[in-house]
């Protein structure tokens, strides 16, 4: 199939969002305040654990303080794309946890 002209997500492996490093959440430190460019290769798979599973989401690494933040509203098709076996896999534990177990 051959795409005529880009819709809103556009092509998958030409996404990028801009990321500020900053607290998301009440379980969440504080960033530095960066503002970061990033791309699908920039993206980190993340987990925490929920009451019965994990829950994986994608992450970036600050590269001013070292702090991983997530990354919201990442589109389906770049999330299909990065959503593999090997990355949740090699995921990484962000330290929350609700497990019953």
């Amino acid at each position: 199939m051959e795409v005529i002209k880009d819709g809103k997500v556009g092509d998958p492996d030409n996404w990028s969002a801009e990321v500020v490093c900053e607290k998301k959440d009440k379980f969440d430190r504080d960033g530095c305040s960066a503002i970061l460019a990033v791309t699908a290769e920039d993206l980190t798979m993340m987990y925490w654990h929920g009451t019965h599973f994990r829950h994986n989401y994608a992450a970036i690494m600050c590269p001013q303080c070292g702090k991983y933040n997530r990354v919201r509203d990442v589109p389906k098709p770049v999330w299909l794309k990065f959503n593999t076996i090997e990355n949740r896999e090699g995921s990484i534990f962000d330290g929350f946890s609700e497990s019953i177990y």
